[in-house]
C-alpha cells in the first residue's frame, strides 16, 4: 500500500462527528479542590458550567472560560516554553496564588480533551507543572514544564546523618 493510500485510509477512519471539550485542571496542595476549566464562551444563565467525568467523580464541574495553550517550540532564538493562559479568572486565581506563595510546591496541571462520542475516555496529559505565574485583571498565565526526574534525589529522601551515617565518615 502506498503512503498516500495509507494516509487517506487513516484520515477516513477518524470519527469527527462528536463535539470536543478542551479542559484544563489546576491543582495545588493549598486548594480545597482542583480548579477546572473548559474552553468555551460563557453565556450567563445558560452555559456557565459543564459537568464532565474525572477519576473519582462522574460529574465534576468545569467552569466555562476562554483559555489558550501554547505548545513548546524551537526557533532560531532557542527553545520556547509551553504556556497556558486562562481568561476572566483573576478573581478565582488571586486567592489561590496568595495561598501558594507560602508553599514550596508548584501548581500541577492536567490537560484533557473530551469527545462527546466517548465522554468517559478523554485524551489526558498529566504531570505538567506550572511556574512563573502572572495574574492581571483580564487573565492568568504561566509557564508549563515537566519535572526533571533525573535531577531529583533518590529515593526522594533527605540525605542526613540518621539515614546515611556513611556521609559523615561514621
Amino acid at each position: 500500500m502506498a503512503l498516500s493510500e495509507a494516509l487517506t485510509e487513516a484520515y477516513a477512519a477518524v470519527d469527527i462527528s462528536g463535539q470536543l471539550y478542551d479542559t484544563v485542571e489546576i491543582d495545588h496542595p493549598t486548594l480545597e479542590s482542583p480548579l477546572r476549566f473548559v474552553k468555551g464562551v460563557r453565556i450567563p444563565g445558560e452555559y456557565e458550567v459543564v459537568e464532565l467525568p474525572v477519576a473519582g467523580n462522574p460529574t465534576a464541574p468545569f467552569t466555562v472560560v476562554d483559555f489558550s495553550f501554547q505548545r513548546p517550540g524551537f526557533d532560531e532564538g532557542g527553545s520556547s516554553k509551553a504556556r497556558i493562559r486562562v481568561d476572566n479568572v483573576s478573581r478565582i486565581l488571586q486567592q489561590a496564588l496568595r495561598d501558594a506563595i507560602s508553599a514550596d510546591q508548584p501548581f500541577s496541571v492536567t490537560y484533557r480533551c473530551y469527545s462527546t462520542n466517548d465522554i468517559n475516555h478523554p485524551d489526558e496529559y498529566t504531570g505538567l507543572r506550572m511556574g512563573s505565574v502572572t495574574v492581571n485583571a483580564l487573565s492568568a498565565e504561566g509557564d508549563l514544564y515537566y519535572e526533571e526526574v533525573e535531577l531529583q534525589a533518590f529515593p526522594k529522601r533527605t540525605y542526613d546523618l540518621d539515614m546515611y551515617p556513611a556521609l559523615y565518615n561514621q
